[in-house]
């Protein structure tokens, strides 16, 4: 074979899977050198500059090219010339230089052979398309793929580019009809280029509405690119707005960033501000105005100087939202935002242009323009109709929006709509994780809804809205899944050494946390990415459905609105709505009430202090939420506190006994599942704590039928297949509540950490639990009134009852107040009864069991 052919063979293999044959190309250079064969250069150099281009060293890229292009013109090589200007225009168009780029294109046009020309013309597609003439690139790439001596690497090249093409101007299903026949195609032509497919479909799928398995495609995408050598920028940045969407927010800043530092390193300018944009969107969702402000204003300079109008217009929409934010709303800001969606409209991009005209209607609206607000809000929710679920959001958004500010239309029904949508979009997503996030997307719908109702709707009506909008991502039993993931096996073994280190050295060796981070997002992203596997969704419930399963108690359900505290109440013949005034104030007597607990711990001389300010706090509380409900002292009640009043101690408040629940319909589905059976007692003591065994042995005595495990004895297995079997499972032992990731909050049993995660995946949700350790009663709230704890998990899969601890308890501090729960438990009665019970008979106990039974507070019905 010639060396030239030699140096052809190569370059077509380095298009193919640059990463294997790039040493290929290498030697190919160091032998037309070698031999003075400038042909065989020319081509050599310019397979070498491919995998350059590649590896994202686009500079490097160009260097070598533009040797290449002297060689050819010095030396007559007008067809080679031709081939090198095609592929000197990729990298000078990478680099942002798109006016080189179509000079390159131009002048090469009348040299390349015939089989090279569907090459040029998608690269020229290419360069509309960056530059934001969607709608010209997508035919341009038709005529491409019509080209009957279209290469088939130029074929999946243009497929791929058409599909993205597609999906911008809102057809995401057509872009993957397109990409399944490229994905088929080069299936065995190459690994380079399956990565990109993958990564394409995976996006488009994304944008067709299908989530969970869009993520599944990212994650299948990234081990295709590392398996190609591909860098990973593209694929992490496309990745971020998969998980900004899914609202795992920091996970979606990280990748972003990633990208943006990969691009930065590479000199790839095309991508780089790309990058800053998805970071200035996210930092404006987490917050941070100042970073979004910077972050955009950089991006829209580059995007500018790039001439890429689309990019520039994006750009405009989050700097001028950032300004809003961080200055407040102006004229300026109105005319920006009304300026860039005009042109995002123009351009074809119908869901970058109803994010700009919403964020124009608002605008709008705080200036008191209301000729504009209509123009935009109208705009908006005209342009979001069939379109994906989380751009119609928007849509329902900004006519609820615009019909509140108008006095017309109907709020509450545009509302409605955009949550039915949610709970449908909800209901498809396969984690309790992402259920609970994807509540977030409809806050604002939530709460301008309840606004609307609040003058004239009755009581009942009010509380069927609250029940809407709280908690519904717990209204659905998902089956465990099958078997134990081997990674959370080794999770477990990982945090087992790290509580060794600290025990035996007093620190986290850095390597062992760098292990645990990397398994702890392998098993977070797992479960994103898994088949839905259905389950059970609860009803919601209302106020007769409520009260039937109240059955003589009295529920109190409580909001928040304009940092205004009201309450539904439920009583046995009628619902009735009161307000209770600012929350600050009882944010306040929270907190000191935490205070005051917190000193009793310590054992001070300011012991009795401690306790009248506790104590006075809850005083305070209780005449602020509880007194102006009217609830009688002897009738039991149940709360169902709103997320801003997660921190507040309800058991202390009430003289009677006291039920705390996510939300009234899962109060009333737990209270469906009695059980009549002989009751089966597992109690369980983890390590390290001396109390927590005398414990044990003082509730197992209250019982007839009763298992008890003590370490070392206390495994994770050991303890998940006996609490499996069990009516009524206790658990005392320390406690971790991770407010980052709830799911990752552990019970420490005698070989490591049980998680919250593990329980689920295992199917531990017995009928009734008491988890003496601390913090096991946290919740972490999230957008949308959710929350993820302990608590609302595992009530979501089935538990009807649960007692479980607020406040940080010493060892051997519960024995008291267990063994007066368990008498109690035995005689029959409820959790919560059981707990009054045991307040009462310690009400002049020591400084721990105050502490004790004020944290301690029943959750349902049981």
């Amino acid at each position: 074979m010639s060396l030239i052919a030699e140096a052809d063979a190569a370059y077509r293999r380095v298009v193919l899977d640059p990463a294997r044959y790039a040493p290929e190309a290498e030697e190919a250079v160091r032998v037309a050198r070698a031999a003075g064969d400038i042909e065989a250069l020319v081509v050599g150099l310019r397979a070498q500059a491919w995998a350059r281009h590649v590896a994202l060293d686009n500079d490097g890229a160009r260097r070598l090219i533009e040797q290449a292009v002297r060689l050819a013109e010095s030396h007559g090589l007008p067809g080679r010339l031709g081939d090198l200007l095609v592929t000197r225009s990729v990298a000078l168009h990478e680099l942002g230089r798109y006016d080189a780029a179509a000079r390159d294109l131009r002048r090469a046009e009348p040299l390349v052979a015939p089989e090279e020309r569907p090459d040029l013309h998608l690269q020229l597609a290419i360069l509309d398309h960056n530059r934001g003439r969607v709608r010209a690139a997508e035919q341009a790439y038709q005529e491409v793929l019509a080209d009957p001596a279209c290469p088939p690497v130029v074929w999946v090249k243009a497929a791929n580019n058409l599909a993205n093409a597609l999906t911008q101007l809102g057809r995401p299903h057509e872009a993957l009809d397109h990409l399944a026949h490229a994905a088929e195609l080069c299936r065995e032509l190459s690994p380079r280029l399956l990565a990109v497919i993958a990564n394409s479909r995976a996006w488009s799928t994304f944008h067709a509405g299908q989530l969970a398995a869009s993520v599944r495609r990212f994650e299948e995408a990234g081990r295709l690119h590392a398996a190609a050598g591909l860098p990973l920028g593209e694929h992490q940045l496309e990745y971020a707005e998969v998980l900004n969407d899914l609202r795992l927010l920091d996970e979606a800043m990280a990748a972003a960033r990633s990208a943006e530092v990969e691009f930065d390193r590479h000199g790839a300018r095309l991508m780089a501000p790309e990058a800053r944009l998805r970071c200035a969107r996210l930092a404006l969702e987490l917050g941070d105005c100042a970073t979004a402000l910077t972050d955009a204003a950089a991006a829209a300079d580059d995007f500018r100087r790039q001439r890429r109008p689309a990019w520039a217009a994006r750009a405009a929409v989050t700097e001028a939202q950032a300004r809003a934010a961080c200055d407040g709303h102006s004229p300026e800001v109105l005319r920006r935002l009304g300026g860039a969606a005009a042109t995002l409209q123009r351009l074809g991009l119908r869901t970058e242009a109803v994010y700009g005209h919403l964020a124009a209607g608002r605008t709008a609206l705080a200036l008191g323009q209301r000729p504009a607000a209509r123009r935009a809000l109208t705009l908006a929710g005209d342009l979001a109709r069939d379109q994906s679920l989380l751009v119609r959001l928007r849509g329902n958004l900004a006519r609820a929006l615009l019909a509140e500010a108008e006095g017309t239309g109907d709020v509450v029904s545009e509302c409605s709509r955009g949550l039915r949508d949610l709970a449908r979009h909800r209901a498809a997503l396969p984690s309790l994780e992402l259920r609970v996030l994807a509540a977030g997307h409809g806050a604002e719908l939530g709460e301008l809804g309840l606004r609307r109702l609040l003058p004239t709707a009755s009581a009942g009506r009010i509380l069927g809205w609250l029940e809407r909008t709280r908690t519904a991502a717990l209204l659905r039993v998902q089956p465990p899944a099958t078997g134990v993931d081997q990674d959370v096996i080794a999770l477990r073994g990982v945090e087992q050494e790290l509580r060794t280190a600290r025990l035996e050295r007093g620190e986290e060796p850095p390597a062992l946390l760098t292990r645990q981070s990397a398994l702890e997002t392998r098993i977070r992203r797992r479960s994103w990415a898994g088949e839905d596997v259905g389950g059970e969704a609860a009803a919601l419930a209302s106020a007769a459905d409520l009260r039937a399963a109240l059955d003589g108690q009295w529920l109190a359900e409580f909001a928040v609105v304009d940092g205004q505290i009201l309450a539904v109440v439920v009583e046995p013949r009628r619902t009735r709505m009161v307000e209770l005034g600012p929350i600050a104030p009882v944010l306040q007597e929270a907190d000191a009430a935490a205070f005051g607990l917190r000193r009793l711990l310590h054992g001070t001389r300011f012991s009795a202090a401690a306790r009248t300010a506790a104590q006075s706090a809850f005083d305070a509380l209780s005449r602020q939420l509880i007194v102006p409900l009217g609830v009688p002292a002897d009738v039991p009640l149940v709360v169902v506190p709103s997320g801003e009043l997660l921190r507040v101690l309800w058991s202390p408040l009430h003289p009677a006994p006291v039920s705390v629940t996510p939300s009234g319909g899962l109060w009333a589905r737990a209270r469906r599942t009695r059980t009549d059976s002989p009751v089966r007692v597992a109690v369980i003591a983890g390590p390290d704590l001396p109390g927590a065994i005398e414990e044990a042995h003082a509730v197992a005595a209250g019982h007839k039928e009763v298992v008890t495990l003590l370490p070392p004895d206390s495994t994770v297995d050991a303890a998940v297949e006996l609490i499996k079997g069990a009516d009524l499972a206790h658990l005392a032992c320390h406690g971790l509540f991770r407010s980052d990731s709830p799911l990752f909050s552990a019970l420490e049993l005698s070989d490591g950490p049980l998680t919250l995660y593990e329980m689920l995946a295992r199917g531990v949700a017995p009928h009734r639990v008491v988890l003496a350790s601390c913090d096991s009663g946290t919740q972490q709230p999230y957008g949308g009134n959710e929350m993820l704890g302990f608590v609302s998990a595992l009530m979501s899969n089935g538990t009807a009852g649960l007692v479980a601890a607020e406040v940080p308890i010493p060892d051997g501090a519960c024995a008291g107040p267990m063994t007066v729960l368990h008498e109690r438990i035995g005689q029959g009665d409820t959790l919560a009864t059981a707990v009054w019970h045991a307040r009462s008979a310690l009400a002049d106990g020591t400084p721990e069991d105050y502490v004790a039974w004020s944290g301690l507070t029943a959750y349902g019905p049981a």
